[in-house]
């Protein structure tokens, strides 16, 4: 046996509990003292700061109410014949339409069973993204049977894109 006694745990603890406490205070006192100040404009090599642009950043989002559509075609006419007619269905909600983009389209066909009412909203998406590139050339589409409608019935839901700003830091 050695006569040396050895240190028991809660001393050895003590030791690491000061360290870390010396640690924590050092951060803490760093993190208490005041930023540096900044000159005034006129005085010193500071340049003036830009004053704050009215938008932090800019946000877009798809507008909760949609433009709502209802029109007739005929589901046995040639793609060329449902352009006219979306084209010309489109055209009687110009003022709606111009300056707008469309961020998501909903659109509801009926022509007999379900996948050719499906397939019907499909080509009037496609007529429509022809027909008016700006507004809808980028949207999503979604396209739906609607069983209740008659048939060749297409009603459309026209979500837009809304642009705004997000509030500045303090403001």
């Amino acid at each position: 046996m050695t006569g040396r006694d050895r240190p028991s745990t809660p001393v050895l603890l003590a030791g690491w509990l000061f360290a870390d406490l010396l640690l924590g205070l050092t951060v803490t006192m760093l993190g208490a003292q005041a930023p540096p100040p900044v000159p005034e404009a006129g005085r010193g090599t500071a340049s003036p700061t830009p004053s704050p642009s009215p938008c932090a950043t800019r946000i877009a989002g798809v507008k909760a109410r949609p433009l709502k559509l209802a029109f007739r075609v005929d589901p046995g006419s040639s793609d060329g014949e449902l352009l006219a007619v979306v084209r010309r269905e489109l055209r009687g909600h110009r003022e709606r339409l111009t300056g707008r983009r469309a961020g998501m389209v909903l659109t509801f066909g009926a022509a007999g069973g379900a996948g050719d009412g499906v397939h019907l909203a499909k080509r009037v998406n496609a007529a429509a993204r022809r027909a008016y590139p700006r507004v809808f050339g980028t949207a999503a589409t979604r396209n739906f049977h609607d069983l209740a409608a008659p048939r060749g019935s297409i009603s459309m839901e026209i979500y837009f894109v809304s642009v705004g700003c997000s509030p500045t830091p303090g403001s």
